[in-house]
């Protein structure tokens, strides 16, 4: 019985590559040089998953890649899902309204905020989120907040003030 050796590496990636998977080049450096070979990206992986990928590594070693996926101020993960904020007009929660936003991808989605929406709920656009080898796939989940705008005509809040 002979134990087959493994060359180990860490490749950073960012989210996208998370929910695009898709082929990389990445470099192995030996005593002997660097050798460029092509790995897949598994869609759904995890931060400090590792894939093994046989027999790609000088003198037919095993290559174990740990995969690090670098944190994005957009986006939250949990899971397959993506948690994300949006934020809206007050007059939006109140009346509600048609608002896009853009998935890890950079598609534009649609999303309908129901009339009297609190702020900080969560909306749930189904099947938006990652997805994974398995084909099971995560939901978007924006958190919609509330900007108040600078100017509010008085009359208006005259009428607030009034039915308040």
């Amino acid at each position: 019985f002979q134990r087959r050796t493994h060359a180990r590496m860490s490749l950073w990636i960012r989210l996208s590559d998370v929910a695009s998977g898709g082929k990389r080049q990445v470099a192995i450096s030996t005593p002997q040089g660097t050798n460029t070979v092509e790995i897949d990206i598994p869609l759904g992986i995890n931060d400090g998953d590792n894939v093994q990928y046989a027999g790609i590594a000088p003198g037919g070693q095993d290559l174990v890649v740990q995969f690090r996926v670098h944190p994005d101020p957009a986006w939250e993960r949990q899971d397959l899902n993506l948690i994300t904020e949006k934020i809206v007009s007050i007059w939006d929660l109140i009346l509600g309204a048609e608002v896009t936003v853009r998935n890890v991808l950079g598609t534009e989605l649609v999303a309908q905020i129901p009339p009297r929406t609190q702020p900080r709920t969560l909306l749930r656009l189904r099947g938006q989120g990652l997805r994974d080898r398995g084909g099971r796939t995560g939901d978007i989940l924006m958190r919609v907040n509330v900007s108040i705008p600078d100017h509010i005509n008085p009359e208006l809040i005259e009428a607030i003030k009034k039915y308040h």
